[in-house]
């Protein structure tokens, strides 16, 4: 009986943790889509699907990831898409918002530090051929996606370290050196100590672009 009481609880622990990552996952894969929708549909200058992409990121609620660090120079987003509700929302109003994406981003980052969404994001730039570095402090699962503006190609190259002597890569594998549109990666870190990860974006694309990083 207490062998059974013991299963109990450790069954009943376990399921809302593995409730909560299952939930995570979706969450992820639901901004994931939202941005590439948004993406397509600003290429594609198709008002109703930009409409409709900036619903579907308000209903993420995501919040800037503001732990996302870099010791590179910071590049004016202006002229690139802004992966973002209000951006997507003044494109849908005939405005010019590629214009307005340095000041569209600071009003998200504003916004953003009050939301209440667990998914965070990011509008990143990286210059044609170049890549870009970023550090940011995680625990257990890591769930990472990154969706490149309309001609863009990316791939992902992440080194995790820790205090403990943790040193282990996750980098991209497939079509490493012409990227991809989009690129997402999940993988589990030790959760009973901080880990740092580096992520580096690298743009393989012959132009400049942005680029959203998106974390669970």
């Amino acid at each position: 009986m207490k062998r059974f009481s013991l299963f109990l609880m450790f069954v009943f622990s376990v399921f809302p943790l593995l409730a909560q990552e299952n939930d995570s996952d979706a969450k992820v894969q639901e901004v994931y889509q939202a941005c590439i929708a948004m993406r397509d549909a600003a290429s594609a200058k198709d008002t109703a699907a930009i409409n409709q992409s900036a619903n579907l990121l308000k209903a993420c609620q995501t919040k800037e990831f503001a732990a996302l660090r870099s010791k590179q120079e910071k590049e004016s987003l202006d002229g690139h898409l802004v992966f973002d509700e209000e951006f997507a929302k003044q494109l849908a109003e005939g405005k010019d918002a590629y214009q307005q994406s340095d000041s569209i981003c600071g009003i998200r980052t504003e916004r953003g530090q009050t939301a209440n969404g667990a998914i965070k994001t990011k509008t990143c730039f990286a210059k044609a051929g170049k890549s870009v570095k970023y550090t940011f402090p995680s625990k257990n699962k890591q769930i990472l996606a990154v969706v490149a503006e309309a001609g863009g190609r990316v791939t992902m190259k992440v080194h995790v370290t820790n205090k403990k002597g943790l040193n282990k890569r996750y980098d991209d594998t497939t079509s490493v050196r012409l990227g991809l549109p989009n690129r997402k990666t999940t993988f589990m870190l030790p959760g009973d100590c901080v880990n740092t990860v580096e992520l580096k974006v690298v743009n393989c694309s012959k132009k400049d672009i942005s680029f959203v990083v998106i974390s669970n």
